[in-house]
């Protein structure tokens, strides 16, 4: 069933200086999704959005400058909103895209790389952003799970089409991520016939953890790095590498480059180094010496610059090691 979200607000949210719009709100690196959970044009982005067990559907749109940023906010839902809402959809926001963070610190040390500071300087400004609650980030990890980027997307797809919800607003169509409860009261034979195979278990224990309250993602934002990855890893089936993961792409820690996975380590080869295969410790030291505690959030500016590139021309070495 499709459902309309006709009731509108909009107010104005302005990032913390300098910002980039398009490096903010799109990573081209990031799993693209048939079923379309946002979408992205230039200096425009939609996308849908549980806050709590009510859906949202939000548009934004650039009106500043890189050095005086101003984000037009439309969010669109099908009752009435409410001022409390609105306060509480802002600092939601404000979170999931960094917009009050200050990177004048990494900009500082950002210059004094000779060789990457013209990457560095167009993308001046980018957050770390990732649009998806912690439950969602976790669907995406499992379904990405020793599978190519296409068996992923059949998995999701078809899980959305199961579980998710069917949404229109500003005249587009969108699917949102169900909530932990939905899978929680299905069968694990149920989920097995949507031919995801042995994820159905880890579907079913992970979204029993988040209906059950064993963990409050508000409250983890304001963990330290350590006390935030001992609770992630109370998790079914989240491991040390998946909490690394999740303490950057979800709770911004930019201090977490900790490991380099094999498929990583290909890629960083031959961006830092120019080569085939460089060995991931050296990988490791060498960033950890250059960029120290936004050692993640400098490999985030450079990893996400070659996938914009590859937008738009042919990078044959990449597209071998991705493997679409």
């Amino acid at each position: 069933m499709l459902i309309r979200l006709f009731h509108s607000h909009s107010f104005t949210i302005r990032p913390l200086p300098p910002f980039h719009f398009d490096g903010t709100f799109h990573k081209p690196s990031h799993f693209p999704n048939k079923l379309q959970l946002d979408r992205w044009e230039p200096g425009k982005y939609w996308q849908s959005l549980w806050l709590g067990k009510k859906l949202y559907g939000l548009k934004i749109v650039d009106r500043g400058a890189t050095a005086k940023p101003a984000l037009r906010v439309t969010v669109y839902t099908n009752t009435a909103i409410k001022s409390d809402e609105i306060k509480r959809l802002k600092r939601e926001i404000a979170w999931r895209f960094e917009l009050d963070t200050d990177l004048k610190e990494f900009n500082r040390l950002a210059k004094k790389d000779k060789r990457f500071f013209p990457i560095f300087k167009k993308w001046i400004g980018m957050r770390n952003a990732s649009q998806y609650t912690l439950y969602e980030l976790l669907v995406i990890a499992i379904v990405l799970q020793n599978a190519t980027v296409r068996r992923s997307q059949q998995m999701l797809d078809a899980l959305l089409a199961k579980f998710g919800t069917h949404m229109f607003f500003d005249r587009k169509e969108f699917w949102a991520i169900w909530l932990p409860a939905a899978l929680q009261r299905a069968s694990e034979q149920t989920l097995r016939n949507l031919k995801i195979g042995y994820r159905a278990k880890f579907f079913k224990r992970l979204s029993k953890d988040f209906s059950d309250g064993k963990i409050d993602e508000h409250r983890l934002r304001g963990l330290s790095k350590k006390d935030a990855k001992e609770e992630l890893m109370h998790l079914y089936g989240v491991g040390p590498e998946t909490a690394r993961i999740l303490l950057f792409e979800a709770f911004h820690h930019v201090d977490t480059f900790d490991h380099v996975a094999p498929w990583q380590g290909k890629i960083y080869s031959r961006l830092f180094y120019g080569k085939k295969a460089v060995a991931a410790s050296q990988i490791r030291k060498d960033i950890l010496k250059r960029y120290g505690t936004y050692s993640m959030l400098a490999v985030h500016y450079i990893w996400e610059d070659v996938f914009w590139r590859r937008k738009n021309e042919h990078i044959e070495w990449l597209e071998r090691e991705i493997r679409l």
